[in-house]
């Protein structure tokens, strides 16, 4: 009784943990956004309106997904793999861009995959909680 209980805490920690992601990421873009128009999309930088609708959409999606999480719990799986998605192409983008600016001699953003192994470590323990509850019953 006492490990599902903690595995049931660990979710509980890691579901706000995710929301934290998403708002912090949502906020990153977005505040780029209100200051300059300029954003790289896979190593091609955008200037003006593609930037800034770009750069709408990659915030408008974190603040999204983030609601989705508290408004509708029941889909949370769902939702979290959506969440994977989001973060791993802020990731992926991201990598190819750090490699074509610094020429190869740095591969990524450390916080981007901190903010990407959040999602997937989140989806992992609600998987195991989900069939650990089923296995019970």
């Amino acid at each position: 009784m006492q490990g599902k209980e903690l595995a049931e805490t660990l979710e509980h920690i890691l579901k706000y943990l995710l929301i934290g992601v998403l708002l912090a990421s949502a906020m990153m873009v977005l505040f780029v956004f209100v200051i300059n128009w300029e954003d790289w999309f896979f190593g091609t930088k955008l200037d003006g309106t593609p930037a800034g609708i770009f750069l709408a959409l990659k915030g408008i999606s974190g603040l999204l997904l983030s609601y989705l999480i508290l408004r509708f719990p029941g889909r949370i799986g769902e939702i979290s793999i959506l969440a994977i998605a989001y973060c791993g192409f802020l990731f992926a983008s991201s990598a190819v861009t750090i490699q074509k600016l610094t020429g190869g001699r740095q591969s990524f953003s450390s916080t981007l995959a901190v903010f990407l192994s959040v999602p997937v470590l989140f989806l992992a323990v609600h998987i195991v909680n989900r069939n650990y509850g089923r296995g019970e019953s």
